[in-house]
């Protein structure tokens, strides 16, 4: 992180406060928004407020920074760039495929507010007191997400707290809650905050360390979040990719994955515990995995279908437009809002439709979001071209480059693109704006 930057007290200390304190907030109104308006009988568009208060939140914190750190400076300039770009790819996109405005502005939040987020961090004058803020926030919150899940579980399996018609399984989704998905998206946060405690605490008790831990693995267990797996495997990888310049530290994680890897498939195989089940289940489905099988066949559709609608080399650059394709707002935000968002001039796209199609007619896509043709860098593509991709993983390479110091945030910002190709958390904007 920035080098600390002293601050005149008493005025600058509560400008300073102020600013934490707006940027808190706005990130938990995204993070509670679900199950605050679920516990209150509230209208569901209100988990839309976030659009607004982080945007907000950052317009505030930048323009009335007074930070003269040259590295932040460098910082929030890369980053007002690459934010800049995209808006303007979204509103190219939307002007070359007759997208409405509305799903250009509900893209870009989607896929800016993180970025966003930093931004408004990387204005305010780095301090102990401000990094404790964010510790507090970050401890709390992650705490009560795991209890959350722990007490919907029972609640849902005993028919006494209603899910959407979810089980007790799908359903159990802690702050998430209730959504499709957000099982998954819950159980990463939990399993995200355990690593935390693990890695980058110090001078707490032992049994402290390892309780996030506990719960994580029991939350993961209740709500078979098979896919965190994956894609925390993929973070793994990625990681240790990174790592090619330091061949003892690239062997050293080598030969980790291997041996968790090759543990993993031979306890699968051979052990018959009830937690393994899932896992045997696909394993068992071989045929499905090949060059013609069911998965692979749904999986990739994206990358067929997609270029069939071009009617413009533009299209290879700007994609079909902002909520047109693959993404979680062409694949169902849209449809399930479109009493507010249709009046607004919204547009879709048959292409959703078709996908859609295709995914009822594959058994493998309805058994598991893992096996899903929406997934967030297929829709980014899909939406944006290869333009909207390239800034997209321009603003990913800021992060890396200059926002993550040590092993474990690289790991969490792998992790998370490796969620992106599995199904669409990359989009969901609680799951986003938490790991920063």
């Amino acid at each position: 992180m920035t080098q600390p930057v002293a601050i005149d007290p008493p005025q600058a200390r509560r400008g300073y406060y102020s600013s934490t304190t707006l940027v808190l907030a706005a990130v938990s109104i995204a993070f509670y928004s679900r199950v605050f308006a679920a516990a209150a009988h509230l209208p569901s568009f209100l988990n839309f407020l976030h659009f607004a208060a982080v945007p907000a939140a950052c317009i505030v914190v930048v323009s009335t920074s007074k930070i003269k750190d040259r590295q932040q400076l460098e910082i929030a300039w890369a980053l007002i760039f690459g934010l800049f770009g995209l808006f303007t790819v979204e509103i190219a996109s939307c002007l070359l495929n007759d997208a409405g405005i509305i799903n250009a502005v509900f893209h870009f939040l989607m896929f800016a507010e993180p970025f966003m987020l930093l931004l408004a961090m990387v204005c305010i004058p780095v301090s102990p007191s401000r990094i404790q803020q964010m510790k507090t926030w970050l401890i709390y919150s992650s705490l009560i997400n795991l209890g959350l899940a722990f007490m919907q579980y029972p609640l849902i399996k005993a028919g006494r707290l209603n899910a959407k018609g979810l089980d007790a399984t799908d359903g159990t989704a802690g702050v998430f809650f209730p959504s499709g998905a957000g099982n998954y998206v819950s159980a990463t946060v939990s399993i995200y905050f355990a690593l935390y405690c693990l890695l980058s605490t110090k001078g707490i008790p032992t049994w402290l360390k390892y309780a996030p831990l506990v719960g994580a693995i029991i939350q993961f267990q209740l709500t078979d979040s098979k896919q965190v797996l994956l894609a925390l495997l993929i973070g793994w990888l990625g990681l240790t990719l990174s790592k090619t310049k330091n061949i003892g530290k690239t062997l050293v994680y080598m030969t980790l994955i291997v041996a968790a890897v090759s543990g993993f498939s031979w306890a699968v195989q051979n052990l018959d515990f009830e937690f393994l089940a899932a896992f045997k289940n696909y394993a068992e489905k071989q045929g499905a995995y090949g060059p013609d099988g069911v998965a692979t066949q749904i999986k990739t559709a994206p990358f067929k279908m997609i270029p069939a609608y071009y009617s413009s080399p533009f299209n290879w650059l700007l994609g079909l437009g902002p909520g047109h394709t693959v993404g979680r707002l062409g694949g169902w935000l849209l449809k399930e809002n479109w009493n507010i968002l249709g009046p607004l001039g919204a547009t879709v796209h048959p292409l959703s439709g078709e996908i859609w199609t295709a995914v009822y007619q594959n058994w493998i896509a309805m058994e598991s979001t893992m096996f899903s043709p929406f997934f967030g860098w297929a829709g980014l593509w899909g939406d944006l071209g290869l333009l909207g991709l390239g800034i997209y993983l321009y603003l990913g390479w800021i992060v890396w480059h200059y926002l993550c110091p040590d092993d474990l945030s690289k790991f969490l910002l792998l992790s998370v693109a490796g969620f992106g190709l599995i199904f669409t958390q990359m989009e969901e904007p609680g799951f986003m704006l938490y790991p920063c």
